[in-house]
């Protein structure tokens, strides 16, 4: 029933066919009708007037200008009807849609990029084009989407290529929805979908530290044969990642760098490949803090990293990994000397050497951040959406490591303005194990 019907029905009329002619004048009068022409109705001529109804019932159709009487309890009722159909919140999930989904001008996808030179396609999609078909046949069966038939479905290949490219740029998602033909929410649906799905299928299997005496003596092997250094089974290192704090929690959130992040703790092997990743600790949190709350502080404790060793000069020196001055020393986790003026000669080799194998997770985080450049903006999602998105970055990391897809990087890096907190701690075998390999570098130049 439509609004003005209810309206009406809602009207109370009073029943006149009783009164006599001078009675229903009374009546108009007190109802505010107004006086009826009774010179319309003689001027009529007599067939007309035939057709004329008695008076007292003529009056009984409400004209026009009629006034109609209202209790109390229905105006309230109207009055409820007119806010609520005022009211353009009210019903919006019942109320017919004037648009369905608008047109999207998707010529980008479908006209250039498919005419792209592989150069062109790596500059805006990350990948090489192998790395992208590899891409679609890992995870493809994943993400596909059936079409309905109120529309069709964004096909497999684009839902990928679409997600690269957010990954691999700083553009709003407004842009990148514009390029592809798609609305904005659907955009940023492809993008948490695809990492995941990446995430849940393969983020144990790609990122995976050695734990086999086979992948100890592998990954040990590959470090010394690449930069000169025994022993080692991967560098650690942290990196910031620019947030949007939760609410309340923006204090914790705000890294020695000022601004707000959370920390990304990596280890690498020699072909810059994560092998570790731990991602979501508050940006006021240290590397050291953070390394030693880890899993991996007590898997490297582990006898199978023990039972793979070597000796030097009496010393035992086990698997170990290497860190910079912001961690502490100790046999599983060696660092360089302090910086001091007039180092000894042999202190200056170690930390050189050392240096020199440890620049591989400083490479793998610039070649990560340079493949996918959001990492670099300010990431604006929710804090677990966020971990999930760096930490699917670091399984397209390795797969383009697997499939030799290199991106040129500029290792001229200038200088950070803000130097890490170093620090003081440091065990008596760490310190024997480092003095140990001092004597076998000195031993064993390069």
């Amino acid at each position: 029933m439509k609004f003005e019907d209810e309206l009406v029905e809602d009207v109370t009329y009073e029943d006149v066919s009783y009164l006599n002619s001078t009675q229903i004048s009374e009546q108009v009068d007190e109802s505010g009708t107004g006086e009826v022409d009774i010179e319309i109705i003689k001027s009529s001529t007599q067939d007309n007037l035939c057709d004329i109804p008695s008076l007292s019932n003529s009056i009984s159709i409400p004209r026009r200008d009629t006034v109609p009487k209202i209790n109390s309890s229905t105006q309230k009722t109207i009055c409820k009807k007119k806010k609520k159909s005022l009211d353009p919140n009210n019903n919006r999930l019942n109320s017919t849609r004037l648009v369905w989904c608008y047109q999207k001008n998707n010529k980008w996808w479908t006209r250039i990029v498919p005419d792209m030179t592989n150069k062109q396609f790596k500059n805006n999609f990350r990948v090489e084009r192998t790395t992208f078909i590899k891409l679609v046949k890992l995870i493809g069966p994943y993400i596909e989407k059936k079409n309905t038939h109120l529309r069709s479905a964004v096909v497999v290949h684009k839902r990928i290529a679409c997600a690269l490219y957010t990954l691999g740029s700083s553009s709003e998602f407004r842009t990148i929805a514009h390029l592809f033909g798609i609305g904005k929410t659907t955009a940023t649906l492809i993008l948490h979908e695809f990492c995941d799905v990446l995430v849940n299928l393969f983020f144990n299997c790609i990122i995976k530290f050695p734990t086999t005496n086979s992948e100890i003596q592998e990954t040990m092997n590959e470090f010394f044969t690449q930069h000169g250094y025994p022993m080692c089974v991967g560098a650690v290192d942290g990196t910031h990642i620019g947030i949007k704090p939760p609410g309340g929690a923006e204090s914790d959130y705000y890294n020695y760098k000022k601004y707000h992040s959370i920390l990304m703790l990596a280890v690498v092997n020699s072909n810059l490949k994560f092998t570790y990743v731990n991602i979501g600790a508050p940006g006021r949190c240290n590397d050291a803090s953070v390394y030693n709350r880890s899993s991996l502080a007590q898997v490297i404790k582990n006898d199978i990293y023990a039972n793979n060793y070597m000796v030097i000069n009496s010393t035992r020196i086990q698997s170990h990994m290497i860190a910079d001055s912001a961690f502490s020393l100790s046999r599983t986790l060696l660092k360089p000397f302090s910086q001091k003026p007039n180092m000894p000669r042999s202190h200056t080799l170690f930390n050189y050497r050392l240096s020199r194998c440890r620049s591989t997770i400083e490479r793998a985080f610039g070649a990560l951040k340079n493949r996918f450049r959001l990492l670099h903006k300010k990431m604006e999602f929710e804090l677990n959406n966020t971990i999930k998105i760096i930490q699917a970055t670091t399984i397209l990391h390795n797969l383009c490591v697997d499939e030799n897809d290199i991106l040129d990087v500029d290792w001229n890096i200038s200088q950070p303005l803000h130097k890490k907190p170093a620090c003081a701690i440091q065990s008596d075998s760490g310190t024997e194990v480092r003095e140990a390999l001092v004597s076998f570098f000195l031993q064993n130049p390069i």
